[in-house]
């Protein structure tokens, strides 16, 4: 595989892009980033003309694939109406409505542009209407970058994160100030003794416990049963607020997002990456008492540009499709992945390799780990075979098969994947695993 044109437009781009990309997570791709044309469909065409299979679609927005023919549309009519007016207008209405609609715990919603500044808004609204000041997080669970969540994130090594079961707060970057950590009380995932031992002790003083209702930035990490009932059932008694980050989950695990799955209505959410089908559009919102708060600009929330036409217009041309039918279209999703993912473990067997796969719908997680040993938190997700994963990563690569950069493993399948990308993945994962052997 050819790859000149994209190691030219990297030594180029370092001398004007810090690190030759836009977001951090781009610089891991080894031995340097890929750099892509055009976007179809299923597939990805990098700056040398290579052709991939798409699983990282973005890191998850693309539900409908690449350039879907009705987002498109919808985008070409609106931008040629007037791309933003900094005023109210139908579509962001009409996208409210579907949105409440859909996602359970939606009474009332607002827009954001990305991920961290809709979970911005929504613990400042959660310490508005408690009055109360601090933020519970769990171990591993990403909600963003600002300097006020990204906490604890994935620290480095065993030795950042505390005790077994008393973890504490670890900053996630340089730059961010200690006075953060003094709201934030970081738990273990998937324990609900110790939540409940923390909010016995603290409900005075937390507004609100935030969590991601399936861990999807290290493995696709289930909640155990009876956690997310659990976290129900505390914070209502000690009268704490639930949030529900589905940046990731909200329409990718099914029509009504992960709360719908598990049948859980937390008090507010962030829905989703995969809004816009690839245009950048957050939705977040929740009870009609607490979302008030904003009604009556009593908490600020703004943004220039928050619900902006083209955006509005995307994700209700992707609302609609995948509403089709009643959702018939995550059935299919659904069906690929499970082949695929029953595929990837029976090369895996053959190959004596092994490998972990936990997921929902269509996304899920890969991991090179004992396949039989389910993987419930943060600190059993830690690689057990160092940089194994980046060697599979890029054997796939040069088999034309596009996955994620980082040991997180998040493989997303689309509306546009067919049985014939599969078929061909696999074959590229059984190259690919016979390469880790050696």
């Amino acid at each position: 595989m050819r790859i000149q044109a994209s190691k030219e437009l990297f030594d180029r781009a370092q001398k004007s892009l810090a690190g030759g990309v836009a977001a951090q997570v781009r610089s891991f791709a080894l031995p340097h980033p890929v750099y892509f044309d055009h976007g179809q469909g299923s597939k990805l065409y990098d700056v040398d003309g290579n052709e991939y299979i798409d699983y990282l679609l973005a890191y998850g927005p693309l539900i409908l694939g690449h350039c879907p023919e009705p987002v498109v549309e919808a985008v070409r009519e609106q931008a040629g109406r007037g791309s933003i007016f900094g005023a109210p207008h139908e579509t962001v209405v009409e996208l409210a409505e579907k949105l409440i609609e859909l996602v359970p715990c939606y009474e009332m919603v607002r827009f954001n542009n990305s991920g961290s500044e809709a979970v911005h808004a929504v613990l400042r609204l959660a310490r508005a209407f408690t009055g109360k000041s601090k933020i519970v997080k769990f171990e591993g669970h990403y909600h963003g970058w600002y300097d006020n969540i990204y906490i604890s994130h994935l620290p480095e090594a065993l030795s950042m994160i505390g005790l077994e079961r008393a973890p504490w707060a670890v900053l996630g970057s340089p730059g961010q100030p200690e006075s953060v950590l003094e709201d934030i009380i970081v738990l273990p995932w998937n324990d609900l003794e110790i939540v409940e031992r923390a909010l016995k002790e603290h409900a005075h003083e937390i507004a609100a416990i935030i969590t991601e209702p399936i861990m999807s930035n290290c493995g696709v990490l289930p909640p155990n049963d009876g956690y997310l009932e659990g976290l129900r059932r505390l914070t209502r008694e000690h009268d704490v607020l639930l949030i529900f980050d589905e940046v990731i989950t909200g329409l990718r695990v099914g029509l009504h997002s992960a709360q719908g799955y598990f049948g859980i209505t937390p008090d507010l959410a962030i829905i989703s990456k995969a809004l816009g089908a690839g245009y950048p559009i957050i939705s977040w919102g929740g009870r009609m008492e607490i979302m008030q708060l904003i009604a009556q600009r009593q908490v600020i929330h703004a943004g220039t540009f928050n619900g902006n036409p083209v955006c509005a217009a995307a994700a209700l041309a992707t609302l609609t499709e995948l509403s089709r039918d009643n959702g018939a279209i995550y059935e299919k999703m659904t069906a690929l992945t499970t082949t695929l993912k029953e595929g990837i473990m029976e090369r895996a067997e053959a190959h004596g390799i092994p490998v972990r796969l936990q997921g929902f719908g269509p996304f899920f997680g890969l991991l090179f780990r004992d396949p039989d040993v389910p993987i419930t938190n943060f600190r059993e997700a830690l690689d057990e075979y160092p940089g194994r994963y980046a060697r599979f990563r890029r054997a796939l690569l040069e088999r034309g098969v596009h996955i994620f950069p980082t040991e997180k493993g998040l493989w997303y399948l689309s509306a546009a994947h067919t049985e014939q990308d599969i078929a061909h993945t696999l074959d590229a994962v059984d190259g690919a695993l016979a390469t880790l052997k050696d």
